[in-house]
């Protein structure tokens, strides 16, 4: 099925003629026959009934009418759209994450960029690490942020740092483990563990503190989560402790009780952005440069 045929169709059941369809076309009448036929080859269906006298829409041609319109109007509107971008010299700028909390990192920078870089329009894909890995090395996305760890296998990339990424544990307000300045597993025997699915997790085999999440889930009951929302969630409910790495933790942490794992449970990975090596979008390096800086502000 190609959108000659339909045209030939649609244009034919809007005359019930074959020749004035032609016409209007500038196609030749068995032109247009033909098209209609191999259509209906295509369909296993006829779609017109012709006599020497009459040409009428089938029961088959009559439904399929509407859908053949509607194919034909998304595929203009799509093609106008395309002229429209190639008019304005538009770019689209393709950025992956794990979650929404992550964009707080970039908010500031894309209200930047849109004076810097008018023509550049950012697009948000929104998808678990393996998933996002993949859309990289394929090109369908321009960059994801990710730890220094998923990328380690991966050649024709390049992984711009942008700080040590630590664990913290969420927590209702009025924990008995409110007085600690930081926590250990010991000191989380008595909770759930709440925490998220290995997909949504931005770490290798190896890493210290995935590997006692691991040991630890199997000796006690934990829950894990699909999101880091149902996570957070649970844990401001009171259902058990939340254990997120920094660049996962909600905007708004006032209901929580918010504390950091003990550093001799971890070790801290490096987050960034991960990029195809030798990228040539002036764009591109200006936001991983303003990134970095208002990350360094922040913690400065």
């Amino acid at each position: 099925m190609n959108t000659q045929q339909l045209l030939c169709f649609v244009c034919a059941a809007d005359h019930l003629n074959f020749t004035k369809a032609a016409e209007e076309l500038y196609l030749s009448a068995p032109t247009v026959t033909h098209h209609i036929k191999n259509l209906e080859n295509e369909l296993n269906t006829l779609l017109f009934i012709r006599t020497s006298k009459m040409v009428k829409l089938t029961e088959a041609g009559q439904q399929f009418y509407t859908d053949a319109k509607d194919i034909l109007s998304r595929i203009d509107i799509a093609e106008k759209k395309i002229q429209k971008i190639a008019q304005k010299d538009i770019s689209f700028f393709q950025i992956g994450c794990t979650s929404y909390e992550e964009t707080s990192f970039f908010l500031p920078v894309l209200k930047e960029m849109r004076k810097q870089y008018p023509h550049v329009y950012p697009r948000l894909t929104i998808q678990n690490y393996y998933a996002l890995k993949n859309l990289l090395q394929s090109h369908q996305i321009d960059l994801m942020f990710a730890t220094s760890e998923m990328i380690s296998g991966i050649s024709d990339c390049f992984f711009h740092k942008l700080r040590h990424s630590r664990t913290f544990v969420l927590l209702p307000k009025d924990s008995p483990l409110k007085n600690k300045k930081s926590l250990t597993f010991d000191d989380l025997k008595e909770e759930t563990l709440i925490t998220l699915h290995p997909k949504l997790i931005p770490f290798q085999n190896g890493n210290q503190l995935q590997e006692k999440l691991a040991l630890y889930s199997q000796a006690y009951f934990n829950i894990v989560c699909e999101n880091i929302h149902e996570a957070s969630f649970l844990a401001r409910c009171g259902y058990g402790a939340a254990i997120l790495p920094d660049f996962y933790l909600p905007d708004h942490l006032e209901d929580f009780l918010v504390l950091p794992m003990n550093p001799e449970e971890e070790l801290p990975v490096n987050y960034g952005i991960v990029c195809q090596k030798n990228e040539k979008h002036d764009f591109i390096r200006w936001f991983m440069k303003r990134v970095s800086s208002i990350i360094f502000e922040t913690r400065s």
